[in-house]
């Protein structure tokens, strides 16, 4: 009887403990959701807004000019800005999770300019969902209004029907997003600047 609780004992023990190597090595085969493919993810994905925002500025002032190509690019636009938008959520929230292991081991400077890297991009995140609003509503109030009155929004001489709204809406549609497009370039033009001064502090650092 003994040597069968004994066996019995053994085997249990044999079995925790593949229990828990089954259990180490699924822990060590997930992937970190700050990584893709072992890399860190925010160097991969801070390019989205980097490029897309600016690009969708560019949308925006192209749309500003004449009234037939706010009608023609508008919603390619939109499709831009949606994008850079997601790119600088991903980008914030990727960059705060890397912030803590970069931190480490950094120098007083480096970690200073990690901080402020962290916090310009936190408000280019911000302006560019501040952005990506006000350019849905510019693109949609009044092709919505003119689906509404059911009028086309152009005249036959490619001028406003006023079927989009009242007159005085597009231009302050227009204001609005010229400043939303231009402080969203900044913002992302100001983080991005950020980023590489901390990262040239850290190498700096390191050779010193």
């Amino acid at each position: 009887m003994a040597g069968s609780k004994l066996g019995v004992r053994r085997e249990v023990v044999q079995d925790s403990y593949k229990d828990d190597e089954k259990g180490s090595v699924t822990e060590q085969s997930t992937p970190p959701m700050d990584q893709l493919s072992g890399l860190p993810t925010h160097p991969l994905v801070v390019h989205l807004p980097v490029v897309l925002l600016p690009l969708a500025a560019i949308g925006v002032a192209v749309t500003l000019v004449r009234y037939q190509w706010y009608l023609r690019y508008r919603w390619i636009t939109v499709g831009i800005g949606a994008a850079g938008v997601l790119g600088a959520i991903l980008a914030a929230s990727t960059g705060e999770g890397l912030q803590h292991d970069v931190s480490e081991g950094a120098s007083q400077a480096a970690r200073h300019l990690i901080h402020e890297h962290v916090e310009a991009g936190d408000m280019a995140r911000t302006v560019s969902i501040v952005f990506g609003v006000i350019l849905v509503l510019y693109a949609m109030v009044p092709w919505f209004l003119a689906r509404r009155a059911g009028q086309p929004e152009v005249t036959d001489d490619g001028k406003p029907s006023g079927a989009g709204g009242p007159s005085w809406l597009r231009p302050v549609l227009m204001a609005l997003v010229a400043l939303a497009a231009i402080g969203s370039v900044y913002t992302v033009i100001n983080a991005g600047h950020t980023g590489a001064t901390s990262v040239w502090e850290q190498v700096e650092s390191g050779g010193a």
